[in-house]
């Protein structure tokens, strides 16, 4: 089993950092081999709509993510994490999000490999974990629509106001931990 973890938040240590990081050492102790990338690290450009994707089945954009998506090729899962930034994902997970478009095919079909599975950490000051649900709903819809099936249910991570304050949450890491565990179990 191999899993990925996209950590979509500028900060590294910071509070979705800590969560996926949490959650790819329960997969780990399950056995799994993990990979980690920081979405803000890579030189990623946006969708070109060129729709080169429609003929390769792929996007064919060359940048960083093009060995993203080769890992995410060869995974089984992928956990994605970002913070909610103004009410909506970052702008480095808006990025990967938007070139995930060259996984659907010109006939609408996914050129995705069956049975890769996905979960989603999000982190957010706010401490009403409902507050930002829509956002969370609409990127489990996209990552659905190409391909991916629903893992466990999302972590939000909510009232995390300090910068790697997660560390501090028991039920937070726990819950990470067990979406690691049970994406690799699965």
């Amino acid at each position: 089993m191999k899993i990925i973890g996209l950590v979509g938040s500028p900060r590294k240590n910071g509070n979705t950092d800590v969560l996926v990081q949490k959650a790819l050492e329960g997969a780990k102790a399950q056995g799994s081999e993990t990979g980690l990338y920081y979405l803000n690290d890579l030189a990623i450009r946006g969708c070109q709509a060129c729709y080169g994707c429609k003929k390769a089945g792929k996007c064919v954009v060359k940048d960083d993510l093009t060995g993203v998506f080769e890992a995410i090729d060869s995974a089984n899962a992928i956990i994605l994490g970002s913070p909610v930034y103004f009410g909506r994902f970052t702008a480095q997970t808006a990025l990967f999000m938007d070139r995930l478009y060259g996984y659907i095919k010109a006939d609408s079909t996914s050129s995705l490999e069956a049975g890769k599975k996905f979960s989603l950490v999000f982190t957010q000051g706010q401490p009403d974990d409902g507050l930002y649900a829509n956002t969370i709903e609409a990127t489990a819809r996209v990552l659905s629509r190409i391909g991916f099936v629903a893992g466990p249910k999302p972590l939000v991570g909510s009232g995390l106001r300090e910068t790697g304050i997660a560390r501090e949450h028991k039920q937070f890491l726990q819950t990470a931990y067990a979406i690691g565990k049970e994406l690799a179990d699965w």
